[in-house]
């Protein structure tokens, strides 16, 4: 599954119309996508017809860790599916203020979607770098930075791609970055001159580009895809163009594969095959048990078994769907699960990681 969010914290860019369109011509190619709103204006949201704001919504996926990405997911088109966005998230930042891995919380929910689930997943980000954009930049693997033709733009691009590298510095990741020219006026001398210099200065600009079109705004106006308008315009032919390009400039297999494996680490137990796998690293540890509120357990827990190459320490058990707290005992200290974000303290005032099956 490949992770494109769309980012420019420059407003004006065609950020959202590119979300939306680009998700479109995913899907009209075989692919399945999933398109997240994670603007707080839902501008993705409402040019997919989607404007009612009832929940769930991102809010909630983000707020809350019982509120898996499935609960909030709505079918817009057909393999194309849709995360709403929702004017209260723009209070999220403040609501999650101080509590670990804010920043993650995205990446956790689209860990646990089945690999088989979808093939992209796009997300629209909000025209400022805060947590919302954070977010989205930690659960994606590329980034798409839609740029019109002005001096302007081009010194945004340069700051947007320091942001990007405190992402990769601080999550030990690398992000793949497009940039997209867009709103594209090829009349004009001035717009092939900064196209020009646009590909002499910055890596990663696509072949692609998107025309300044009466069109887009039209399938704006009616909540539908340049598709659903008119599959033969010009911009959505170069929206063809541009899924095309993508596809083609996909990352190494080995690059991907490192990327999932980061995110699922990070995600804490993980259900495999009807089983629920457990792991902790703590190579020097002498014995790891795993205790909860899971029915039927023993009171002493279940014992992890310590792989001796790496030091990891792993077990799978059965768990009926629902709800539960839960800690390792290392070496008989009660410990959380440092991989898994979302917890909850119990009657003791002591804080235990929470799974939700």
């Amino acid at each position: 599954m490949r992770t494109i969010a769309v980012i420019n914290q420059k407003g004006g860019c065609g950020k959202t119309t590119v979300a939306i369109h680009l998700s479109g011509a995913l899907a009209r190619a075989g692919e399945r996508v999933l398109l997240v709103d994670m603007d707080p204006q839902a501008h993705a949201s409402l040019g997919l017809g989607r404007a009612d704001e009832e929940p769930p919504t991102t809010y909630e996926l983000l707020r809350y860790a019982d509120v898996p990405v499935s609960d909030v997911l709505v079918e817009v088109r057909p393999r194309l599916c849709l995360v709403p966005g929702s004017t209260v998230l723009s209070g999220i930042e403040q609501e999650l203020a101080g509590q670990d891995g804010r920043e993650e919380r995205l990446s956790a929910k689209l860990a646990r979607l089945p690999a088989e689930a979808f093939d992209f997943v796009v997300i629209d980000c909000p025209p400022s770098v805060g947590l919302l954009t954070f977010n989205a930049l930690v659960a994606a693997d590329e980034v798409l930075i839609p740029i019109d033709a002005s001096v302007f733009a081009m010194h945004g691009l340069a700051r947007l791609r320091e942001t990007i590298g405190v992402i990769e510095t601080e999550f030990d990741r690398r992000v793949h970055t497009h940039v997209l020219c867009n709103n594209v006026d090829t009349r004009t001398h001035f717009s092939n001159r900064m196209l020009d210099e646009m590909k002499k200065e910055h890596a990663g600009v696509l072949n692609t580009f998107v025309s300044n079109s009466v069109r887009i705004k039209e399938a704006a106006a009616r909540g539908v895809t340049i598709f659903d308008l008119d599959a033969t315009s010009k911009p959505a032919l170069q929206f063809v163009v541009l899924a095309d390009e993508l596809l083609r400039r996909a990352p190494h297999a080995e690059e991907r594969r490192a990327s999932a494996a980061r995110v699922t680490a990070l995600d804490g137990p993980q259900c495999a095959g009807g089983h629920v796998r457990f792991m902790l690293v703590a190579p020097n540890a002498s014995s790891v048990s795993l205790q909860g509120e899971f029915p039927g357990w023993p009171a002493e827990g279940i014992p992890l078994t310590r792989d001796p190459d790496d030091g990891v320490w792993k077990t799978e058990v059965d768990v009926s769907p629902g709800e539960y707290a839960y800690h390792f005992v290392v070496g008989g200290v009660p410990t959380r699960d440092p991989s898994n974000r979302e917890y909850a303290r119990n009657e003791f005032g002591r804080e235990d990681s929470l799974l939700v099956v």
